[in-house]
């Protein structure tokens, strides 16, 4: 009897072990429980809040918007240089001629950028004018793409990601609401992509042309941003490298422009007078 008695408070004993036992068990093979990382395992509760939902296209564009407008007032507070480099290319790879225009440029209490000429030799191009809407192009759109002051003049639509140096980005495809006039050269659009930073919105990368183009050619540029301070992320580079079709010939054009030396400025400068550049 006694034995029995025994066997049997065994038995319990071991089904009351088997209760307890069996959740932690459970647990231990429940994905839900428990995740497991490189430091080790960290506990996930099932009431852990959801993930963020991806941010809809208009949402992207507003915060691309609010960021490039923020990175133009930052530059807008700085000096910087610009050395530009344009070159034709013969059929076998040579350098035909060349414009060289070093610049350094500033900005005046009303926001227009001013530029001061430190080196500008006569230019050795033979097969094509250097005019002033190249001169305007190189300190606009190719300088920083599309206007966000004027954004009523385009339409921005929302491409999807890519991957670029390694980061993840936003690509937004930028064209003119209206069809450019070519008889008015004045009134530059920017047509082409821009890449933001998906974790910041700032650009990191604009691709594109400036129209209407008339009975000129201009060509596709690139222009690559970079972090020149803590939080500030401005241009750096443009290149392009394409031959230009006109009428009576075909040009093979390369343009390489360099941005540096951002220096913060405090005063306010006033400009009474601005001389503008003359045709080439």
């Amino acid at each position: 009897m006694l034995r029995t008695t025994s066997f049997l408070i065994t038995l319990l004993g071991l089904f009351v072990l088997a209760l307890f036992a069996a959740p932690l068990v459970m647990a231990q093979q429940s994905p839900i429980a428990l995740a497991e990382t490189r430091a080790g395992v960290i506990n996930v509760s099932i009431d852990s809040e959801p993930p963020p939902m991806p941010l809809s296209p208009k949402a992207i564009i507003a915060a691309f918007l609010k960021s490039e407008a923020t990175t133009r007032e930052e530059l807008n507070q700085h000096t910087f240089k610009r050395d530009v480099v344009l070159q034709t290319i013969g059929p076998n790879g040579e350098v035909t001629g060349a414009y060289i225009r070093n610049s350094q440029f500033l900005f005046d209490d009303r926001g227009n950028r001013i530029e001061r000429v430190l080196y500008h030799p006569s230019s050795t191009i033979r097969e094509m004018r250097i005019t002033k809407e190249d001169i305007q192009d190189l300190a606009g759109a190719q300088l920083l793409g599309v206007d966000v002051a004027e954004t009523d003049k385009y339409r921005l639509s929302y491409l999807g990601t890519a991957l670029l140096d390694l980061r993840t980005a936003f690509i937004i495809d930028v064209a003119p609401a209206t069809t450019p006039d070519s008889q008015n050269m004045k009134e530059r659009f920017f047509v082409g992509r821009v890449w933001i930073d998906a974790a910041t919105f700032r650009v990191i990368k604009v691709k594109g042309v400036v129209e209407p183009q008339g009975k000129q050619r201009f060509p596709t540029f690139e222009t690559s941003r970079s972090l020149v301070a803590e939080t500030l992320v401005f241009p750096n580079l443009t290149t392009a490298d394409e031959t230009l079709r006109f009428p009576a010939r075909d040009v093979h054009y390369r343009i390489n422009v360099k941005y540096y030396d951002y220096k913060r400025f405090a005063s306010k400068v006033t400009i009474t007078e601005i001389d503008l550049p003359a045709t080439e």
